[in-house]
Formats: structure tokens, sequence, C-alpha cells
């Protein structure tokens, strides 16, 4: 299924429908990934039961999205965000919504909260890439900046080739969280101790400067990905335990 964007394609998204709504989540999945992640499924799955419904969505050139490289812009994602909630908001009025974002997700709800008002009753992130334009350079591009630049575009991605583009970066280099955010929500993060990509201290400094009414939840010795034998389910249970009590 696919809804429309306020720019020149089409969103598509998946909804997990219990056979009674009493509230929603948002699923926003990382760089590279998409919305039938194993970790928007597992949440889907575990919800369903709780009554609440869980809708995941496609960011620009990811998954099955038809737009372009250049379309891949964080202010794109972030309007994207925005045309989800607006279309939950019209075909299930009244619901309370939430979020839950991984990585790459987790950056742009947290720059979507912080130039909008916060309308979500749960916000949780798993593995928040707090520093995006940190992770960009050290973990992500496989070239020199200063090709990437002259070039105007690189080829990034995971199963499917995505084109980034140099605006996009540049995005990154002007929405760093730890400069422009100011805001003090009630959130969740989960994170693994060992998160090779997304450094938890990085997190940690953000609830304790930017956030203090954020809560974080450690997942002793996970990685960013949390493939290691029950990792990802602990982080889902913790995440559903928070939804529920919100």
């Amino acid at each position: 299924m696919q809804i429309e964007s306020k720019n020149n394609y089409k969103i598509p998204i998946k909804e997990f429908i219990p056979n009674k709504i009493e509230k929603i989540i948002i699923a926003c999945h990382g760089f590279g990934g998409d919305k039938e992640s194993s970790a928007i499924e597992l949440l889907a799955q575990k919800l369903i039961k709780e009554n609440i419904m869980v809708i995941a969505f496609d960011f620009p050139s990811h998954g099955e999205s038809k737009a372009k490289g250049e379309e891949y812009l964080v202010k794109n994602c972030i309007s994207d965000l925005i045309s989800v909630e607006e279309y939950i908001k019209k075909k299930y009025p009244q619901k309370p919504i939430g979020i839950f974002a991984t990585s790459f997700g987790a950056y742009i709800a947290l720059l979507k909260i912080n130039q909008y008002s916060n309308n979500y009753f749960s916000i949780v992130l798993r593995a928040p890439a707090i520093c995006m334009d940190e992770i960009f350079e050290n973990s992500i591009i496989r070239e020199n900046i200063s090709d990437f630049k002259n070039k105007g575009y690189t080829i990034l991605g995971y199963e499917k080739e995505i084109k980034v583009s140099y605006k996009y970066y540049e995005e990154l280099k002007n929405n760093k969280l730890f400069e422009i955010y100011n805001k003090n929500e009630e959130l969740l993060i989960i994170q693994g101790t060992e998160d090779n990509m997304a450094p938890i201290e990085d997190s940690i400094r953000f609830i304790n400067e930017k956030n203090p009414k954020g809560k974080i939840e450690k997942i002793i010795g996970a990685d960013h990905r949390m493939k290691k034998d029950g990792e990802l389910e602990k982080a889902i249970n913790i995440a559903v335990k928070y939804i529920k009590e919100m």
C-alpha cells in the first residue's frame, strides 16, 4: 500500500492491524533498512496482542520506495513521517499515536520532535544515531569525503543500492542534535553497550545534556544490530512494556 507524500513520490506503508485498535505506533527503520525489518515485525507481533496497531513505512529510496536518490534528504524524511501521521489521523481519528524508531529513523524522529510540537504518547528509540553526521563519516560512506563532494553523490546501501547526494550529507552537518535540540521529552532509549556504530556514550550524553526526562535501557554486550541470540527480543520486550505503560 502507498500513501501520498508532500513531494513528488509515494510512500510505501505496511499496517499491522489488531481486531481492536486502541493506540497506534509509527515504526521508522534505519539507514539502508526498510519497513520489513525484523525489529518492526517482532514489535508488531507483540503489540497487536495488546490492541496496539503498528504502521511502518519506507524512507525515500529505501525498500519499495520509487523516490530517486536525490530525493533521499533529511527534510523529505521528516516530511514523510509527518505525512504518515496525517494519514493515521484521518483514517483512525482520535487514536493516540506513538513512535518506535531505530538508528537513522530515531535521528529523524528527534529532529521532527524538535521542529514541531510533540504529540506522541510514547517515544522509543532503539540504537539512535544521535551523531548521524559522524556515523555517516565513520561507518557508512565508503569513499573520501572530498571525492564525495566533487562527484556530488555516492552509492551506498546494503541489500538495495542507494544513491546518496552530497546535499544529504550537508543536511546532517547542519542538523547536529547536540547543537539544535531544545526539547525535553519523556522517552526511552534502548541500546547495546557494545554498539559499534552509534556509541551508547552519545545517548548517555544526550540524555544528560539535552533531554533529562529520557531514560536508557542497556542491552549488555549487544552491538548496533542486536543480532546475537535473544538481544533483539529483549530490546523489543522492553519497548512493548514501555509503550503499554504510557
